[in-house]
Order: C-alpha cells, then structure tokens, then sequence
C-alpha cells in the first residue's frame, strides 16, 4: 500500500484535489482528513470538556457545541493558546490517522490519502511514502478566504501568517499540484498526479 500525505496553505484547493482522487480511485483508495476528524472530536464530550478547561465557555454557542469561528479568532490572536489548542487535539487525530491505516491495510487499499493542511507545521508522525502539497498564490488565497468564507482580513491574515510559506511546503514535496487556476485545471493535474502514482 503507498501512503500519500496531502496537504497545502489555507485555501489552497486540498480538499477539492482531494475529492478530485476519491473519483478516481473509487475503491482502490482509503482517506483520511483531518479536519473531518477535528470536527468529529469536537462533538465528544471528552474534548468539550478539555478546551472549555482552556478557553472557559466564551467558545461554547448557544446549542451548547464549540464554535469553531470563535476558538479560530482566539487561537490565530495568541500563540500560545494555539499550541494549546493542538496539544489537545493532534495526539487524537494521529490516533484516528493510525486506525485509518490499519483499516486500509485490512481492506486491502492500494493508496491511503491522508489529508493534513498542517502536516509540516506540527511535524505530523504519519507514516507516508510520498507528499503532495496542494498551492496557490497568496493573492489567491486571500481572495477565496474572503469570497468564499466571508473573514475580515485581519483574521485571515493572521491564518495566513500562522502557517509555514507555501514555498516551504513546496520545496518539502514530492509533488505539487499547483491551484491558481480553474476547476478544470486542477482536475487535470489530479489526473497526472494519479496516473504518476499508480505506474
């Protein structure tokens, strides 16, 4: 089985590349992501209970759920809070990560695509062959973080700033999907991308 890290800067298009690869290799494929598994986790019990700890209700809404708006504003502010914040939840996702590997292993996959948008930030542990990073002009990415996400620019300049240089990630991988463009491009390139992998 190749196992395949993909990741990118904010907004950047990993989540739609991935997408894109679940098309593609339909059953031959496993994937994991995790910002699906940090929204799982914020669900539970066990880590409402952890980060209210940390952050006391003001990040709790009114049907009782974290809001993710409200932790992201407080985390991008301050450093320290942040590291917090992934010292709660990353040795969980790596957990679920580990049990997507042994589940693609007993379903016998021939590809495990872990999507990670901070896989070089916090040094993720997965075990992986190759890297696939997922980039876009800054000026792209403001722009999509503003259109489609609605942020202030304060806040997504403080996202932007928190994360590693795209070029640095580029630099890090074994291939680079690059989404400036359009859908059609970037489908395109998925497509060589998989056939890359699968020969």
């Amino acid at each position: 089985m190749i196992s395949i890290a993909l990741t990118g800067g904010v907004a950047t298009g990993k989540s739609s590349a991935t997408k894109r690869l679940k098309t593609i290799w339909t059953d031959s494929a496993a994937f994991f992501s995790a910002d699906e598994a940090v929204h799982e986790l914020l669900t539970t019990t066990q880590i409402k209970t952890k980060i209210t700890a940390v952050f006391g209700e003001r990040v709790i809404d009114d049907d009782g759920e974290v809001s993710r708006s409200q932790l992201r504003q407080i985390v991008f502010r301050d450093e320290s809070l942040r590291r917090k914040l992934e010292g709660i939840l990353h040795p969980e996702v790596q957990a679920m990560a580990s049990r997507a590997e042994e589940s693609a292993l007993e379903n016998h996959k021939q590809f495990l695509v872990y999507e990670i948008p901070l896989l070089y930030e916090v040094d993720s542990p997965v075990t992986r062959q190759k890297d696939v990073v997922v980039a876009a002009s800054q000026q792209t990415q403001r722009q999509r973080l503003s259109e489609k996400r609605g942020l202030e620019t304060e806040v997504i300049e403080m996202i932007i700033g928190a994360q590693l240089p795209i070029e640095t990630k580029m630099a890090r991988a074994d291939h680079v999907i690059w989404n400036d463009g359009t859908e059609s491009e970037l489908e395109e390139q998925v497509i060589l991308l998989a056939e890359l992998l699968e020969s």
